[in-house]
């Protein structure tokens, strides 16, 4: 039973994450707080990631991390070297809300929605 929590688990932290990132940004827009989630992921700090994530998803995630801290390391420490850093990031705010449309240098993309709570961006897991 664990381990399907774990796949499942694994598996939509990295959807949720996404691929890849390199450097940190300045500031405190949503494109930034994606960018610092980032640069936790190449330093496999887990703290940080959870700390930039909704608190449902945080929540989920830092139970997932009492088992299997470990294999969340490796698995974005690898996912960020396979994408080879951010190209570009697109904003589209709406409040409360943001959608960033991530492209990678190697040429994927993908959609991340964000947050604000507390007047600070997070990263969602909702769609």
């Amino acid at each position: 039973m664990k381990k399907i929590f774990f796949s499942i688990g694994l598996i939509g932290f990295v959807l949720i994450i996404g691929f890849t990132v390199s450097g940190c940004g300045g500031g405190s827009g949503p494109s930034a707080v994606f960018k610092q989630s980032y640069a936790a992921m190449q330093k496999g700090d887990t703290k940080t990631v959870i700390s930039l994530l909704e608190p449902g998803s945080a929540e989920l995630f830092a139970g997932l991390m009492e088992d299997y801290e470990a294999e969340f390391k490796e698995e974005m420490k690898a996912s960020t070297d396979k994408t080879g850093g951010i190209a570009k990031i697109e904003e589209t705010i709406t409040g409360d809300t943001a959608v960033l449309k991530v492209t990678y240098k190697d040429g994927s993309s993908e959609d991340q929605k964000m947050v604000k709570v507390d007047g600070k961006w997070k990263m969602s897991m909702g769609k």
